[in-house]
């Protein structure tokens, strides 16, 4: 069974921007839609870029280094074979929550 471990609060991300928090070591972007909290690893696997501070387009975050678009929902790449591991988001009243 996974675990629910609590890593914010949704007024903490603005709409239509990234941030980053930690889970078990690893940094964690979680993104506020609008209509969904989103959460994917914030580590672009190109170079590395922190995701949670690139460009909110919709469902996809721009890599702030080298312009690469993830998808944030399925985590991948566009137009390359590589993805990065996503996160499955649980809110309860005001809280964000990750599957661990």
């Amino acid at each position: 069974m996974d675990k629910l471990v609590r890593i914010g609060k949704c007024e903490d991300i603005p709409q239509g921007e990234g941030r980053k928090f930690s889970l078990n070591g690893e940094d964690i972007g979680v993104f506020n839609l609008g209509d969904k909290i989103l959460a994917i690893s914030n580590l672009c696997p190109h170079l590395g870029g922190p995701l949670s501070d690139g460009l909110v387009l919709g469902e996809e975050v721009i890599c702030p280094m080298h312009s690469r678009s993830i998808n944030l929902i399925t985590g991948c790449v566009k137009n390359e074979n590589k993805s990065v591991r996503t996160y499955e988001v649980v809110l309860k009243n005001g809280e964000i929550y990750l599957k661990a």
